[in-house]
């Protein structure tokens, strides 16, 4: 069930972000820090990582200026692979 919980969250921030494309663009290091936080989340073999890499992609959306469209499509596929590794230890 926390498994489900954190990946919603995370569509959530998602959609929060792809909502307020309109408006501009994000750098491209934010994306970059995501699909490295993908990767370490994917590495992950225990609860305490994939808790610990979650706060980092949750602390790193935060952040992030609004994606462009092409952005978008990047970001809906690094979530979803993280959001599917991360579960596996939540």
């Amino acid at each position: 069930m926390a498994s489900c919980l954190l990946y919603v969250g995370a569509m959530k921030k998602l959609m929060m972000l792809a909502a307020l494309s309109l408006v501009g663009a994000c750098g491209g290091g934010d994306l970059d820090s995501l699909t490295k936080l993908k990767d370490e989340a994917c590495a992950c073999k225990d609860k305490a990582c994939a808790e610990a890499v979650n706060k980092k992609m949750d602390d790193t959306l935060n952040k992030m200026k609004e994606p462009s469209a092409d952005q978008i499509k990047k970001l809906e596929s690094v979530m979803e692979e993280a959001g599917k590794c991360l579960a596996k230890h939540m």
